[in-house]
């Protein structure tokens, strides 16, 4: 062979490498754009998705982050066919091609996916969604900790090679770095507001301890007067007796409970601050699990927001079942139920409601079992499906004006404490849905009355 047809020969396999590299710089410095225009990370996820995506003409995708507290993988970005049903789904973190990358942290390919047993199929064909082939690459941050996994879907022409994986490792290592830079901007943030929120809560609890201690001293001084007051009145004439009784009466009655309502309220204003700097500051602190009456508690909670919804123009209705005395946190529990009526009243037009009930399951396992649930209906506006998903993963990121987005979080923060589960939906111009169920940790007492039940149920 002479050396013009040796050189003829590699022309092809010239032509192909600098193909693949044109694909490289192209994807690298389209997101290279992205990397400066935006530093919100799904605005930043979508775009690298779709970066990805033309440059190996994919037809869908979708990034993965990891969740440690479940250890599951969440489907944070999906383009494509069924992206608004995938959305915000989560799967196990072992499960699939996906699951199998994050484990190993080593890319791959499954060029025919549905004869591969190592894709899972369970979630796409739940939303009839066809998986023909895949590439998974794993996401890394710089340290080399795993962060998800990035997949992109069924090529159109052709099937996935190595030039194609090639390029997503790439776009892959660029794409772990947006996510790590993203997050640090995020932390820095939310370090100076906890900082800003934890001086706030130091301000606050030295403002109200002083009322916490007059009460304090008050009230024995008060019951000394009233001893004083008693051995007068018996002292003087029955007429001036009685009227010395009469004059102190309604005082007396009405102290010791004026007392108690001051007490509690400066407690709840330090735990309530309390529960703010430590949702901003990321903390989700143990539950203190004793037993409460579920509906009692609900009660107390929707009497509170009763005249916002008057003023509003908006119905609560209650539908309070029979609940067994359970253990559960009460004060994270009444954060969450007071956050999730307090956000629905201003979304339900005048004429609307917003219906909360009470229910349990005694048998099963949880969560579709052995849970103790409330839930929160309203015939508002409803919302999209992206914010719902951000809602039902914890992310603090507000859609409203002014909005700070920490009492979803304080709800999210309460279900995770006690290990629960916060399920929703919403449809717009209709409404939306919220659930939290707990697992059902009935108190003794309401065991004895269960088993006592049950034995005279017997034949």
């Amino acid at each position: 062979m002479t050396l013009m047809d040796t050189e003829n020969s590699e022309i092809p396999t010239l032509h192909e490498m600098l193909a693949l590299r044109n694909r490289q710089i192209t994807a690298v410095h389209q997101i290279s754009r992205v990397l400066s225009s935006s530093l919100d990370l799904d605005d930043r996820l979508r775009d690298i998705l779709k970066t990805s995506m033309q440059a190996v003409d994919a037809d869908a995708g979708t990034v993965y982050l990891y969740r440690p507290a479940d250890d599951k993988l969440v489907f944070r970005l999906v383009i494509g066919e069924k992206s608004e049903e995938l959305t915000g789904r989560v799967m196990p973190a072992d499960a699939g091609v996906a699951g199998a990358v994050f484990q190993s942290g080593e890319s791959r390919i499954a060029a025919d996916a549905r004869s591969t047993g190592e894709h899972d199929r369970t979630i796409g064909e739940s939303v009839g969604f066809d998986t023909k082939n895949i590439i998974a690459v794993p996401l890394k941050y710089q340290a080399g900790r795993p962060v998800g996994v990035m997949q992109v879907l069924n090529k159109r022409s052709g099937a996935f090679d190595s030039n194609d994986l090639e390029v997503l490792e790439i776009v892959a290592a660029v794409a772990a770095t947006a996510i790590e830079n993203a997050q640090l901007h995020r932390d820095a943030q939310l370090s100076a507001v906890a900082h800003a929120v934890g001086d706030l809560s130091h301000d606050i609890k030295n403002k109200v301890t002083p009322i916490s201690l007059s009460v304090d001293t008050l009230a024995p001084l008060m019951d000394d007067m009233f001893a004083d007051l008693d051995r007068l009145s018996a002292e003087l004439d029955g007429a001036a007796g009685d009227s010395l009784r009469l004059a102190t009466e309604v005082v007396r009655e009405f102290a010791p409970e004026s007392f108690k309502i001051i007490q509690d309220q400066v407690l709840e204003i330090q735990e309530f601050t309390k529960l703010i700097a430590d949702t901003v500051k990321g903390i989700v602190s143990e539950p203190l699990l004793e037993p409460h009456d579920l509906n009692h508690i609900v009660m107390r909670q929707l009497d509170a927001l009763e005249p916002v919804a008057k003023n509003q123009g908006a119905l609560i209705i209650r539908e309070l079942n029979d609940v067994p005395a359970a253990k559960f946190d009460r004060f994270s529990v009444e954060r969450a139920i007071y956050n999730l009526v307090n956000n629905a009243i201003p979304e339900t037009p005048a004429g609307g409601s917003v219906t909360v009930t009470t229910s349990h399951s005694l048998d099963g396992i949880f969560p579709t079992g052995k849970y103790l649930q409330i839930q929160v209906e309203d015939t508002g506006r409803g919302m999209p499906q992206d914010v719902l998903d951000r809602i039902l993963r914890g992310d603090t990121k507000s859609t409203k004006p002014g909005g700070t987005g920490l009492g979803t979080k304080i709800v999210f923060n309460a279900v995770a404490a006690h290990h629960g589960v916060l399920e929703g939906e919403s449809w717009e111009g209709q409404g939306t849905t919220f659930r939290i169920k707990l697992p059902l940790l009935i108190a003794a007492t309401a065991e004895k009355q269960d088993r006592a039940a049950s034995h005279r149920s017997s034949p």
